[in-house]
């Protein structure tokens, strides 16, 4: 057989690949890895968990009994904090997990077409944890607000109310883009430990040293971190140096799509 005849034999294998094969393939590898099941299960208990015992323990120490429905709903959905940590990990390990063990080598060999690869894990971890954060906020929010109103004298709060669809929607989108962020800083970082102490740094202690080191005058601008951005959405932020909820998510949104964007020209361009 001459070597034409064998590279016309052994294209097509890469040209039959398809995206619902690929996915299909990293499906499967998200479902049989046992962190995927314990990061979404802690995902559930933390959304649904802590914003009812933030409730009942405001409750029990005396809440006031004119409290704005928002308010009331921002420690419904007080579990969105800790639970972008969470997704955010999940997302990290889409990539690093494979990184890690040295099976990235084979992903890429099966599916050549980098780009490929990357939107196809990227599609899985998106319809699994969006549709997971809205059921799990609004789940919350229905128990907490049963554990409000299950004593007497307080103002009722419902979906109705100002500003309460937008803080239980905002709070699952939030989580779910964080979750994205991180999974572009796994493909572009490639490291479990370095990814998850950049999305720390980043979302969690960047914001908090912002505030308390940076002078008055410069201290306005941690409002554009990826984390004060997202809280703007839900978080109920008030003042003259937040921003608007709305622009604030597309802001989160905006590095989220810059961090995928850098780590698909790092897939593409770089070695596995």
């Amino acid at each position: 057989m001459t070597s034409a005849s064998f590279t016309k034999s052994t294209s097509p294998v890469a040209g039959n690949l398809t995206m619902g094969g690929v996915l299909r393939s990293e499906w499967t590898k998200f479902r049989s890895v046992r962190s995927t099941w314990w990061l979404l299960s802690m995902t559930v208990i933390l959304l649904v968990g802590l914003g009812v015992i933030v409730v009942v323990l405001e409750v029990n120490t005396g809440a006031p009994k004119q409290q704005p429905p928002y308010q009331v709903a921002q420690q419904i959905e007080f579990g969105a904090l800790i639970t972008q940590l969470v997704l955010g990990v999940l997302g990290i390990l889409m990539f690093t997990g494979e990184y890690g063990s040295g099976m990235i080598r084979i992903s890429v060999s099966v599916v050549p077409r980098r780009l490929m690869l990357l939107w196809a894990k990227l599609s899985v971890l998106c319809v699994v944890v969006l549709p997971l954060t809205l059921v799990s906020s609004v789940v919350a929010f229905m128990l907490g607000e049963f554990a409000w109103q299950s004593h007497r004298g307080l103002k009722p709060v419902g979906f109705g109310d100002p500003q309460v669809t937008r803080i239980v929607i905002g709070s699952a989108l939030v989580v779910a883009v964080t979750a994205v962020c991180g999974f572009g800083m796994g493909a572009i970082i490639r490291s479990t430990a370095g990814s998850i102490g950049a999305l720390v740094g980043i979302f969690f202690v960047l914001p908090l040293v912002a505030q308390a080191a940076l002078p008055r005058g410069v201290a306005g601008l941690a409002r554009f971190l990826p984390s004060n951005a997202g809280d703007a959405l839900w978080g109920g932020t008030i003042g003259p140096r937040s921003m608007t909820p709305w622009s604030g998510f597309a802001l989160l949104c905006g590095y989220a799509v810059a961090l995928v964007a850098v780590a698909a020209w790092r897939l593409r361009r770089g070695d596995a």
